[in-house]
């Protein structure tokens, strides 16, 4: 693994909408995501991602939250006119491609089009150019959801968000209390300030056994210097735990059926471009549990939007051991 380090700027996203024909195979490996890859953004296409949501939303999702669109209209598919057309309401950047330019239809002649005749160099090329203006445009508007991103990392383990194309991660180990806290550290990948997450849920299916808690209040006790005898040193005694309440959540928040949803008692604030911070997450394992295997969900609100983040958690208990007790040096 390299040691080099590794922007924190995130690559602009660019969402494709085309034919989802083999002969399509390699226009969209060589020519659209190789133009992307040379401008340093990432395209995807609705085939290559992993969601719970109807197709059509998760379109409309996508299309929603990409810098910018690129669309190849050969063959005039309806399902791409369509999409286009939801795009275009949107206001989105959409860079329109075609074989042929007998297929740009009246409503779109207008429209500037990259003809490329079936030629997948001359296609790499000019959209290349293309992609070059619209990232910068794209960043110049600063407007939608897309500007707005975070990144999480669980123990120092990037977790994907929800719906990529990676799959859920599992998160395993063992721990020595049936409470235990688990580091969140909370990235703002975006170009611009980020105001801050005002909320934090998180979401589990129905037979977690690690559920999210809160310290009940401790008492302090004062333990007197043994050089003076005076009293200084203040510790807290035991704390006790208490699971967080929990509800339904909403079905509408719950395709995954990850349906207890609870919120964290933590919030963070404003973090600049690049900027990390460091929350702690307080987990427990119910009481005669000794193992869990589940999934989850954290749910990340700002003040616009919310980010999803999935994983899994495969924990298992196993009791610390007695300390050895020291041995005496012999005598010599």
């Amino acid at each position: 693994m390299s040691d080099a380090p590794q922007s924190t700027i995130p690559k602009p996203f660019v969402f494709v909408l085309m034919p989802i024909d083999e002969k399509f195979a390699d226009i969209y490996k060589f020519g659209i995501k190789g133009a992307a890859e040379d401008v340093g953004a990432y395209a995807e296409r609705l085939d290559e991602q992993i969601f719970v949501e109807g197709m059509l939303d998760r379109i409309f999702n996508q299309i929603s939250k990409a810098d910018l669109i690129i669309a190849d209209m050969t063959g005039r598919n309806p399902n791409v006119f369509y999409e286009v057309g939801y795009a275009h309401a949107l206001g989105k950047i959409t860079l329109l491609l075609t074989q042929d330019a007998a297929d740009i239809p009246f409503d779109l002649k207008h429209r500037q089009h990259t003809v490329y005749g079936g030629k997948i160099e001359l296609l790499r090329k000019e959209l290349a150019d293309r992609l070059r203006w619209g990232i910068a445009e794209s960043r110049r508007q600063g407007r939608g959801p897309s500007t707005e991103r975070i990144s999480v990392r669980l123990l120092d383990i990037d977790v994907p968000r929800t719906g990529g194309s990676i799959d859920p991660l599992t998160i395993r180990g063992s721990v020595e209390s049936h409470s235990f806290e688990i580091p969140l550290r909370i990235r703002n990948d975006s170009f611009d300030v980020l105001p801050g997450i005002t909320h934090i849920y998180l979401f589990t299916e129905k037979k977690a056994e690690i559920i999210p808690f809160k310290y009940t209040h401790s008492t302090i006790i004062s333990y007197p210097f043994i050089s003076t005898g005076s009293t200084g040193a203040i510790v807290p005694a035991q704390r006790d735990t208490v699971p967080l309440e929990e509800f339904k959540a909403d079905p509408i928040d719950a395709p995954d059926d990850l349906s207890r949803q609870f919120r964290l008692p933590v919030m963070v604030s404003a973090l600049p471009p690049g900027a990390v911070d460091t929350i702690t997450i307080s987990l427990m394992l119910k009481e005669g549990i000794d193992s869990s295997n589940a999934a989850y969900r954290l749910r990340l609100h700002t003040l616009s939007q919310y980010h999803d983040f999935s994983f899994r958690l495969d924990v298992n208990y196993k009791a610390p051991t007695s300390a050895e007790s020291s041995k005496k040096p012999k005598n010599k």
